[in-house]
């Protein structure tokens, strides 16, 4: 009876199977998909670009492993116009460049070709981005506008950590900018027992991703920073045995802001948690994929509380009073 049991699912797993074939050529005729990513930052003077053609057919794990399945080489044409009232002001023309520090993984390593120009950008221009293909002709065309400064308004006289408590990080909202990753960063020193060697460190501590339409009436955004975190986030990095003094330093209180097209692409590529898992594409890459976009960090940099800076002595982990 076992037997013909088992001999029934069988059937019936391959009736089901076969019912649910589709018919699909994996290697049906070639098509040229360009794949662009690139952020714009009014602050560099050194631009780069990433640009890639999809491949088909073979094992994608090999494949993948071989440069000339994915680089374009010298084939393109890459510019960077920037514009103002319909006047081109501004034209940056990109030429090929390796990287040599690409991570292992899927693609080829540890070089990896992408596009490099150089120019001063205004925040006050639209940036259009022109690709050609001299082989095959095709045209790719892209456009963002830069993520303009802004200004961080708290803390004002000096970052305080106070247990049971909690502090205000705000920041204006950019000009074009949708997206914002804020992240307190402790500065810290260690002097390690019996030598004189001074090394700076520090601690990342990230805060929530916000967005523009989290901006209250006054077209701010706040984040509410719990003092007891700061503490808990300091002893689970630095309680680790050191043998030696610390010296506590400054807090720098960081927003990084990116454009809408950016945001855009986060929160379709975010991790699903519904039911559904197959996800629109996004791209504002005319005639092929990815994205273009801009980004602005800003830093403010305040010096430690003293009342804070004592709380860190009491931990006994290391750190003294200058």
């Amino acid at each position: 009876m076992k037997k013909n049991l088992l001999l029934l699912l069988v059937l019936l797993a391959a009736l089901f199977f076969n019912a649910c074939e589709t018919d699909f050529d994996i290697d049906a005729e070639w098509k040229e998909i360009s794949i662009v990513y690139g952020l714009l930052d009014q602050r560099d003077t050194t631009h780069y670009f990433r640009i890639n053609k999809a491949f088909l057919g073979g094992n994608a794990l090999e494949v993948s492993k071989i440069e000339d399945s994915s680089s374009y080489k010298n084939s393109l044409e890459v510019i960077l116009y920037g514009v103002k009232n319909n006047d081109t002001l501004q034209t940056i023309v990109f030429d090929t460049c390796k990287i040599s520090n690409k991570d292992t993984g899927v693609w080829y390593n540890p070089y990896m070709q992408i596009y490099k120009g150089t120019g001063t950008l205004d925040e006050t221009y639209d940036y259009n981005l022109y690709i050609k293909n001299m082989v095959t002709g095709k045209e790719i065309y892209s456009s963002t506008k830069l993520v303009r400064d802004f200004t961080i308004s708290d803390p004002k006289i000096n970052a305080s950590f106070v247990r049971g408590f909690t502090s205000s990080f705000t920041w204006r909202i950019a000009d074009n900018g949708a997206r914002y990753e804020p992240t307190i960063r402790f500065h810290y020193a260690e002097i390690p027992a019996g030598t004189n060697d001074t090394t700076w460190k520090f601690i990342n501590w990230a805060q929530a991703a916000q967005s523009a339409d989290q901006a209250s009436g006054s077209n701010k955004i706040e984040v509410t920073v719990q003092g007891d975190a700061f503490y808990s986030i300091v002893d689970r990095k630095l309680n680790d045995g050191f043998q030696g003094t610390r010296i506590a330093g400054l807090v720098d209180y960081i927003v990084s802001a990116a454009g809408e097209e950016y945001h855009t692409y986060m929160l379709v590529n975010e991790p699903s948690t519904s039911i559904v898992q197959e996800k629109p594409e996004y791209t504002n890459i005319e005639n092929g994929l990815g994205f273009l976009s801009s980004r602005y960090q800003k830093t403010k940099t305040l010096s430690l509380n003293p009342l804070s800076y004592q709380e860190l002595v009491d931990m006994n982990i290391g750190f003294v009073m200058q």
